[in-house]
């Protein structure tokens, strides 16, 4: 929420965007967790992909204004691809098959984080049972985007500051906080449409 209403009113105040970018990393393990402890997995996926489609119109219009942009898929869309992956390596034999539209995905579609996000969930996934070489293989991997090469020349990137995210991840925390199960879901749509309905308001 911190990222888009930076990106909505403050985009000048990049600690906004730095902020935002731990969310992802988080998401992307909390998928795999999803993926480990759902009762039905292809419920699971059933409802990534009806809060994909709902939460859709309201990302275009906060993203680009105008829906001739329809095609660029929002963030639920790579969760959903990243737990379709999950969900063919969970039983590879019989279903690696499934990994093709997810590979097609990256390749074909506008996913945010694109194959970044996808084998990011990936990882998660690979590494759950070694926690210390996932701790240093995920934090090598959110780190990379800090540095790219612009005309020879490097350049730093805030996306970098996703390595951020590891201490939530991996510091052991018990909250026993509970949420109903729906709440983040609806959450993502709903806050969309609070950023877009204040910012016609403002405008």
């Amino acid at each position: 929420m911190i990222d888009h209403i930076g990106a909505s009113f403050f985009p000048q105040v990049i600690i906004l965007r730095v902020i935002g970018r731990i969310a992802f990393p988080i998401f992307a393990y909390c998928i795999v967790v999803g993926c480990l402890y759902t009762r039905d997995i292809r419920k699971y996926l059933l409802r990534l992909l009806v809060f994909a489609i709902i939460s859709q119109p309201v990302y275009v219009l906060n993203v680009f204004g105008r829906f001739e942009y329809w095609f660029y898929l929002n963030i639920m869309f790579t969760l959903l691809f990243g737990a379709f992956a999950v969900y063919s390596l969970m039983d590879f034999r019989r279903r690696w098959w499934l990994l093709l539209p997810c590979i097609a995905a990256c390749v074909f579609l506008h996913l945010e984080y694109g194959t970044y996000g996808i084998i990011l969930i990936v990882a998660f996934y690979m590494l759950r049972e070694k926690l210390w070489l996932s701790a240093v293989v995920l934090t090598l991997i959110l780190a990379l985007p800090a540095i790219r090469f612009v005309n020879g020349v490097i350049k730093l990137n805030y996306q970098g500051f996703a390595v951020l995210a590891a201490p939530f991840i991996y510091a052991r925390t018990d909250t026993k906080l509970r949420l109903n199960k729906y709440f983040f879901y609806v959450f993502y749509p709903a806050h969309l449409w609070v950023i877009f309905a204040v910012g016609r308001v403002l405008k």
